[in-house]
């Protein structure tokens, strides 16, 4: 029978599924109830021990009473009759209240274990309509992403769309190409200035 330090002990694998810290809680509040309830059915089993070796000591006296019987025949009848019928009293007192007894154990231990199910079973319902409800909001939180994601590229297309009109394009002279021209522009006035003075 798995014990409640397993339940707390065992490890799951990780993944994208529950979330670690809501199955630890879950785990540990189930460890919880079953060691209770663990604790109950061992009380119970030494209690069926206890009757059990009431029992064999009444079997045990009834042993020692059909001795006496044997005993008590070779000095007189009348004292076998005595004898069994006390021992047969004794017997069915002994069977009637080991009877009672190990009945009462059992409706104890049913009463327990119906007890610990509707418990278990209220718990159970409880948690899993927790799960159901943060399974709907991971829902809600998708279909919200992805109506913000398509809103966001319906917004950038209309932006590439306003900055790829005609009238945003524009011609760019470079700034080195410019200089390069002032410059051939003064070595053609020095040349002129040259050929007049020669």
């Amino acid at each position: 029978m798995i014990t409640p330090v397993e339940v707390l002990g065992k490890e799951l694998k990780r993944g994208f599924g529950y979330k670690a810290i809501e199955v630890d809680e879950f785990l540990e509040d189930l460890a919880r109830d079953y060691e209770k309830i663990y604790k109950e059915n061992n009380e119970l089993k030494e209690k069926v021990s206890a009757l059990t070796e009431n029992l064999n000591h009444y079997r045990t006296i009834e042993e020692s009473l059909k001795k006496a019987l044997v005993l008590a025949e070779e000095t007189s009848k009348e004292t076998i009759e005595n004898a069994n019928k006390t021992a047969k009293t004794l017997e069915n007192e002994a069977m009637r209240k080991a009877d009672d007894m190990i009945r009462q154990a059992e409706e104890e231990a049913a009463q327990i274990r119906t007890s610990a199910q509707e418990d278990f079973a209220a718990e159970k319902s409880e948690h899993l309509e927790q799960i159901e409800n943060y399974q709907k909001l991971i829902h809600k939180l998708e279909s919200d992403y992805c109506s913000y994601k398509s809103r966001m590229l319906q917004f950038i297309n209309g932006q590439l769309d306003i900055l790829n009109h005609p009238v945003y394009e524009m011609e760019f002279q470079v700034a080195g190409e410019s200089q390069e021209l002032e410059n051939e522009k003064e070595q053609d006035i020095d040349y002129a200035k040259f050929g007049n003075e020669s």
